[in-house]
């Protein structure tokens, strides 16, 4: 089904097709980070903090306030035991410090998505919602527009980024393109039987390619970047939020 509140293949076309699922919004998390982290720069006092790339950081309260909206925006979704708990707050954990340093690179490169850009992704997503809907999906998550806006235009500060670095390496050959068509879509040929469906197929397959290089490639990226910004963990706080019962409040951690 679709992806609740983000832009499906059709409203964002190629694009977020190649998106690697860890870039950003993945799964259970989609962009919380971006609400919070991203935006405060060196803050408060200088040991309140749980993850810190340069002077960009996420405080105990934010972290936690971001795992309360991902489990009333994707209720059922987390293991209500101590240890589901602890591999979902890890895992927002490590998504955190990615998105952290993955920002820092693109202000560094001088990436930046214009109000045009959002405002255009913002009208691809509504169309793909029938009217009332859309705003309807937003309250069950438990999400403001601004926040959801906000969300947005961090995803695709993330897509531009993996563009700018990624997508630019990625060679596809004829050869590459004859091979995943024998074992993925050679079945599926028959239906392809006018050159403009055929062409359709070749851009499938394409579009398929370069996702799976850019995952492929993703990996070792991500590596060398956090090799570039080295990614500051507060375990003393860290070691405090493993601790914590099920239903735990935001102000618990801090």
């Amino acid at each position: 089904g679709r992806s609740r509140l983000g832009p499906s293949p059709r409203s964002q076309g190629d694009r977020a097709g190649v998106m690697h699922p860890a870039v950003g919004w993945i799964a259970l998390f989609l962009g919380l980070v971006s609400l919070w982290g991203c935006g405060s720069p060196g803050s408060d006092h200088a040991q309140d903090y749980l993850i810190r790339v340069g002077e960009r950081k996420v405080t105990v309260r934010e972290f936690l306030q971001a795992f309360e909206l991902a489990q009333a925006a994707y209720p059922g979704s987390f293991a209500q035991n101590p240890a589901g708990l602890k591999e979902a707050r890890t895992q927002l954990l490590n998504e955190m410090a990615t998105e952290l340093v993955m920002f820092k690179h693109a202000v560094e490169l001088g990436l930046a998505v214009s109000d045009a850009e959002l405002e255009a992704a913002v009208a691809a997503v509504r169309s793909d919602y029938p009217p009332g809907v859309f705003e309807q999906t937003l309250i069950e998550s438990a999400v403001s527009f601004d926040a959801w806006k906000h969300r947005l235009r961090s995803r695709l500060l993330m897509e531009k980024l993996v563009d700018a670095e990624l997508r630019g390496q990625i060679a596809i050959s004829p050869e590459d393109v004859a091979g995943y068509y024998d074992q993925h879509y050679r079945g599926k040929a028959a239906g392809a039987d006018s050159d403009e469906k055929f062409q359709r197929l070749k851009e499938t397959i394409v579009a398929d390619l370069q996702r799976q290089k850019i995952e492929d490639a993703y990996g070792v990226w991500i590596a060398r970047l956090k090799e570039k910004y080295p990614v500051d963990v507060n375990r003393e706080a860290w070691g405090r939020l493993e601790g914590l019962e099920p239903g735990a409040a935001a102000g618990d951690g801090t």
